[in-house]
């Protein structure tokens, strides 16, 4: 993968239009295309702006590395264990914690955008999390 493959797709996953980044950065709307299409590459510092909108390493954006998030300098206990016991699960017990994880982020978000009638909406939700 590359530079304007990594772009796109993080675009796409956070449901922005190329117009919409491009303003996000002050560009013009054909910036993100030519990144996109790999006519242009951004500057350091736009580099970085862009890591900071999508909330993901430079070694991410640049495809050096998989990992999305840098590592945390103070990372809690909690933290510390979750990441031992994720490394003893095997893959599809991983897809289902990242199942899991996404579910309760997005019922988090949704409780915080509309307060506790919300949350009352989710808990009676006709498609709940389910495993495999």
């Amino acid at each position: 993968m590359e530079f304007k493959d990594r772009l796109k797709a993080l675009r796409k996953e956070n449901h922005l239009t190329q117009v919409q980044l491009a303003k996000m950065l002050n560009y013009g709307y054909t910036a993100i295309a030519n990144y996109e299409s790999g006519r242009n590459e951004p500057s350091i510092k736009d580099l970085k702006k862009i890591a900071a909108i999508f909330h993901v390493s430079l070694d991410y954006l640049l495809c050096v590395t998989n990992i999305r998030y840098p590592q945390m300098e103070d990372e809690s206990m909690q933290f510390q264990e979750l990441k031992q016991c994720y490394g003893m699960l095997d893959k599809q017990s991983k897809e289902e914690l990242l199942h899991y994880s996404q579910w309760l982020a997005s019922k988090q978000t949704t409780i915080a955008e509309n307060g506790i009638q919300t949350e009352l909406r989710v808990a009676q939700d006709i498609t709940p999390y389910k495993t495999e």
